[in-house]
């Protein structure tokens, strides 16, 4: 399958489903000096897998009750006043950042959220064949129906046909469609994603967990995910979406990874600069500090205090504060390393393998004890970050910058300090 290239850079890490949102205190409204608090809250994630969602509806209420729609709360008419009254959007950020708003247009973060019917792997997936599943009987087929992107398994003709709502991730790696119930407050994580390695259609990572299912389920179509597990991906992979007394709701997100996920709302600083004033309003997100910074980053990329105590080591290079954190490097160095050491926040991920290594030498100079003895001109990052297979082919560079045993070479020992 042909995917229109555009660099590695229109597509990033798919959502795997294992974010959830902590809950905020229930309130009556939702002021709107309180926008940033709700920011926070909404973006500090905690980890929460469930092998299977119980009881499990059937397929027919599921899909029955995505076609009717309720009448608007008036806390959901607050929230989105709230969202137009404190957030600029990235392209009010861009007339005066322009350097920033193209290199933030090239990154995965650009485009983590997209409506499955507008997305081009709903284009191609229309115009192909059906998708065999490589581990289950079951072959899918799609459709397009009032403007939704339906699927449905062809060799179960009474199962009805169920939407893709959102398609997440830009597809570095993978994007994986879900479908978000909005009357039900619960979802699904497809069980085929587009797969960059394959260039076309797969099995979702780490879906040969979910090999058995129930017949007439919700589980035909993937995993099923409770009303946490559809805020936690859409929690990270939006820039702001409703609290937890809040419905998910579509509209309440706004899509994609954009500058007020890590800036802020700018609302009221994109006016005044217009007026030559923007110093008067000052950024609501400050970062004091490198442990600051990597702590916002860890949000979604996730650190210590979200990995999953029974992680296995392949599983943990997926999150790179973790290793980071970890590493020799940032805890004998206080306050100097951090994410955006080595990656430019705003841009995609370099694959200038030179630049790191310089990043490298900045403190492993040459002439000193702290210049690694082993292959002093070797290539750092090969044999202190090297990439590690997750899953399905996908793999990630390990952020616990040590000396890996199984490359260390076994003529010598090597010291290397920070």
């Amino acid at each position: 399958m042909k995917r229109e290239k555009v660099s590695p850079k229109k597509r990033t890490v798919a959502a795997a489903g294992e974010n959830a949102s902590p809950r905020i205190r229930p309130t009556t409204k939702i002021p709107a000096a309180a926008a940033f608090g709700i920011l926070l809250a909404f973006g500090v994630v905690a980890i929460l897998v469930a092998d299977a969602i119980r009881p499990l509806p059937p397929v027919e209420s599921a899909a029955a009750s995505t076609s009717g729609s309720s009448p608007e709360s008036p806390q959901a008419a607050a929230w989105k006043r709230m969202i137009d009254q404190h957030f600029a959007g990235d392209a009010a950020c861009a007339s005066c950042h322009p350097k920033q708003a193209a290199a933030q247009r090239r990154s995965g973060h650009s485009r983590t959220a997209v409506a499955m019917s507008d997305s081009d792997f709903a284009t191609e997936l229309l115009a192909g064949q059906p998708y065999p599943d490589s581990r289950r009987p079951q072959t899918f087929e799609f459709t397009s129906h009032s403007n939704r992107f339906m699927v449905r398994d062809v060799d179960d003709p009474g199962l009805p046909a169920l939407p893709a709502t959102w398609l997440l991730g830009s597809g570095t790696h993978a994007q994986t469609p879900i479908f978000v119930d909005q009357q039900a407050q619960r979802g699904v994580e497809m069980r085929w994603s587009f797969l960059a390695n394959r260039d076309g259609i797969g099995l979702t990572p780490e879906h040969e967990k979910f090999d058995q299912y129930e017949a007439k389920s919700l589980q035909c179509y993937g995993r099923p995910m409770d009303a946490g597990d559809v805020r936690s991906c859409l929690g990270c992979h939006t820039t702001v979406g409703p609290p937890a007394q809040l419905p998910i709701q579509n509209d309440l997100y706004v899509a994609n990874v954009g500058c007020e996920r890590c800036h802020g709302p700018r609302k009221q600083h994109a006016l005044l600069a217009h007026q030559g004033r923007g110093e008067e309003s000052k950024p609501l997100v400050q970062y004091a500090s490198a442990e600051a910074y990597i702590d916002a980053c860890a949000q979604c990329h996730r650190d210590e205090s979200s990995v999953s105590p029974t992680a296995q080591p392949h599983e943990l290079v997926r999150f790179q504060p973790y290793g980071l954190k970890r590493s020799r490097c940032y805890l004998e160095s206080p306050d100097k390393l951090t994410c955006s050491t080595c990656h430019d926040p705003h841009d995609t991920v370099s694959h200038d393998r030179t630049v790191y290594i310089q990043q490298c030498q900045q403190c492993h100079q040459s002439g000193h004890d702290s210049l690694c003895t082993a292959n002093p001109q070797g290539d750092c990052i090969d044999c202190h970050m090297p990439a590690t297979e997750w899953t399905a082919g996908i793999a990630f560079h390990d952020h616990e910058i040590r000396i890996h045993e199984a490359l260390a070479p076994k003529h010598s020992t090597p010291q290397v300090k920070p």
